[in-house]
């Protein structure tokens, strides 16, 4: 027998074998076990343990050919994939698929992504009474080792569960060759490569958590929009343009960020390179137990309508700049303070007063010493030296001849000096 004889008799007994072990059907989502909680309330009875997380994810399903059967004696099935749960609602029509010899449910596609095909009360509605609703057990089944419940779902009968809403949720748009995940709920992540103005490769993966209510009235296919949708990452390359605009960005596209950069220069578009943006309305970073290391080749800019504090711990802070440090507060002539407590401030000099001093007194060696000088107080200096002018124009010197006269000849040029001593005062800088 030739080898592609073999090969084909081998796929042919392949395919028989899976059309066999895997057949699928629909049914109606009647319930939804979504906790252990519900376990304990008596959803799940005869003995089985109400902590069986695998039972959480699965839910009662009337098969659509069971026109029938009441709710006790209808089957709970679980999620044909647990490690990827796709839950349904109430209402919802889902596939059931058989693999070998048990049988799971699996949801439809449908483009209305919030309730997909969903109806309310669908139960009744499909088969013109509700004499298949009634009954409050449900059944075991030895295909799935799920038991029956003792609890009462009529509640749950006639909405899409105990509180879920419908809302106007939005598919995207598409490009060539895009992977892209969607919930109910307007959350997506898109693995896209060619999502830019010109359709040329640049690889961009967008993380959004909501979609924004603009496109809620829109209708129809839209884009994601990182000025306006919930919290958004995006990773891109080349040539995807993020349109990016700080603060709150209303219908019209404006933003009410106010404050414009005065030192730091922005880029004139955010385009042709590999870029990450994550913007949302707060953003929380935090290292638990060990160090947050910022490293920025080129420059880097904190622009802000609100106030800039660091709140440190017992670490202090160490500070090193290369290069001029400017420190400005012109704008709106404001005050800069500088508050130690009984600490020191010193300048250039550190804090065991090891900075040189051009007089300080010698070694033995000729070398200056190393010191540290307290600074002038200004309003004590003016006073001290208005002190000594005084005495100066009261001084007395003893003669052969007796005392001289109170105060020197030039005591009006003293007298002038004093009346300036003001002068010497900043108007801007103060100390304690």
């Amino acid at each position: 027998m030739s080898k592609r004889l073999q090969q084909s008799q081998s796929t042919s007994q392949t395919n028989k074998r899976n059309s066999s072990e895997i057949k699928s059907s629909v049914g109606i989502v009647i319930d939804v076990i979504r906790n252990v909680s519900q376990l304990s309330e008596g959803l799940v009875k005869d003995g089985v343990d109400s902590n069986r997380t695998d039972l959480v994810g699965g839910c009662l399903i009337r098969p659509i050919t069971d026109a029938i059967s009441a709710h006790s004696d209808l089957t709970i099935y679980k999620p044909l994939d647990s490690y990827s749960i796709d839950l349904p609602i109430v209402g919802e029509m889902v596939e059931l698929v058989k693999v070998a010899g048990a049988t799971y449910y699996k949801r439809l596609p449908n483009p209305n992504l919030n309730t997909g095909n969903a109806v309310k009360n669908r139960d009744v509605k499909t088969y013109g009474n509700d004499s298949a609703t009634q009954g409050s057990d449900y059944k075991t089944t030895s295909q799935t080792g799920i038991s029956n419940s003792n609890g009462s779902s009529q509640d749950r009968k006639t909405n899409f569960g105990e509180y879920f809403k419908p809302n106007q949720i939005n598919p995207l748009n598409l490009y060539e060759g895009d992977k892209v995940i969607q919930s109910r709920f307007g959350q997506s992540i898109r693995f896209s490569g060619y999502n830019n103005s010109d359709n040329i490769f640049s690889p961009t993966i967008i993380i959004r958590n909501r979609q924004n209510d603009l496109e809620k009235l829109s209708g129809g296919l839209i884009e994601e929009d990182i000025n306006r949708d919930g919290s958004t990452i995006l990773l891109s390359s080349n040539d995807y343009k993020l349109d990016f605009q700080p603060g709150l960005v209303d219908d019209g596209g404006n933003s009410d960020f106010e404050t414009t950069p005065i030192n730091f220069e922005l880029p004139k578009e955010y385009v042709g390179f590999d870029q990450m943006l994550l913007n949302s309305e707060r953003v929380i970073i935090s290292a638990k137990s060990q160090e947050m290391i910022f490293f920025s080749k080129g420059n880097y800019g904190f622009i802000s309508d609100g106030k800039f504090t660091i709140d440190n711990g017992n670490g202090g802070a160490d500070l090193d700049f290369g290069d001029d440090v400017n420190i400005t507060t012109d704008r709106n002539a404001s005050n800069v303070f500088i508050n130690t407590g009984d600490g020191n401030i010193l300048l250039n000099t550190d804090d065991q007063g090891n900075s040189p001093s051009l007089t300080g007194p010698k070694d033995s060696q000729g070398n200056r010493t190393l010191r540290k000088e307290p600074l002038v107080r200004g309003n004590t200096l003016v006073e001290l030296l208005g002190e000594l002018i005084d005495a100066i124009n009261k001084q007395v010197y003893n003669t052969p001849a007796g005392p001289s006269a109170v105060g020197p000849t030039n005591r009006s040029t003293f007298n002038d000096i004093k009346s300036k001593l003001q002068d010497a005062l900043s108007t801007l800088n103060y100390t304690e």
